[in-house]
């Protein structure tokens, strides 16, 4: 497994708010959504997921290293964050230099810190953008950036928080088939959101959060799909899936689909049946 959670509970000593009694498991190539509203206790959650907090009580273990072990800094280097504002992430001067940082910190020589750099802003189509000034850049391009800076020593588990946040459509969809592609090639996502519109290209199984606490464990489309269960925790079905979930109300016979592709799909079956 790439990484386990048991039983988890935290709470921060100022407001007691965390999360409480968590648990979950993801294999490599596979994607778990945290979803929830604002103030659900996602954030809290993926900080315990990357070992960058330690748990109350329960344990979290990345590739067999518990993260409150002496052992586990050695795994961190195969785990990559990416936070919700980029600008927590880019504090160098020069986007080679913060995409640099932890190959850099790893020990990687000169002629492997650059290689290293320029295969992770290809990947998220940011070559252009190396030696540019971090602090002059977009939200959209520091988001691809940090988004770079998680993938530069090449995780084996890719955490992220809210990655489609404030991303144009291009960007997002990029982002998603990214997403797609890093599983492909066997690395462990782990995505906290509350847009539950990009989640189907991302992920394939979620964790429903509500107060901190898990509200359903499931297949992402049996929650997708399950409007009474978003709607108690304040989130909604894609829209796509909410106007099928209507035509099934009106007698039209057809699962809901998460995507707009995969509507586009069910009508043209639809037709030929008819």
């Amino acid at each position: 497994m790439a990484l386990v959670a048991v039983n988890v509970s935290y709470s921060y000593p100022s407001s007691g708010m965390g999360v409480k009694g968590v648990s979950l498991k993801v294999s490599p190539g596979e994607g778990i959504g945290l979803l929830g509203p604002n103030g659900a206790g996602k954030s809290t959650l993926l900080l315990l997921l990357a070992g960058l907090i330690k748990p109350d009580s329960g344990t979290v273990s990345i590739f067999g290293r518990d993260t409150r072990s002496r052992g586990f800094n050695e795994s961190r280097r195969s785990i990559g964050v990416v936070f919700q504002d980029p600008n927590d992430m880019l504090f160098n001067p020069t986007v080679f230099e913060d995409v640099a940082y932890a190959a850099v910190n790893a020990g990687l020589g000169e002629s492997e810190v650059e290689s290293a750099v320029d295969k992770a802003l290809h990947a998220v189509d940011a070559t252009g953008l190396k030696d540019r000034e971090s602090s002059r850049l977009s939200f959209g391009e520091k988001r691809r950036v940090a988004l770079a800076a998680a993938l530069v020593l090449e995780p084996k588990l890719l955490i992220m928080d809210e990655p489609t946040a404030n991303l144009d459509g291009s960007a997002r969809r990029e982002l998603i088939s990214l997403v797609s592609r890093l599983r492909g090639k066997g690395v462990a996502v782990v995505v906290s959101s509350h847009d539950v519109e990009a989640m189907p290209g991302m992920v394939d199984h979620a964790l429903l959060l509500k107060d901190g606490q898990p509200v359903a464990d499931a297949p992402l489309r049996s929650i997708l799909t399950d409007e009474g269960l978003l709607t108690g925790v304040r989130l909604e079905p894609p829209q796509i899936t909410r106007l099928f979930l209507r035509l099934r109300e009106q007698g039209v016979s057809v699962d809901p689909p998460l995507t707009l592709e995969e509507a586009e799909r069910k009508l043209a079956k639809l037709r030929r049946v008819e």
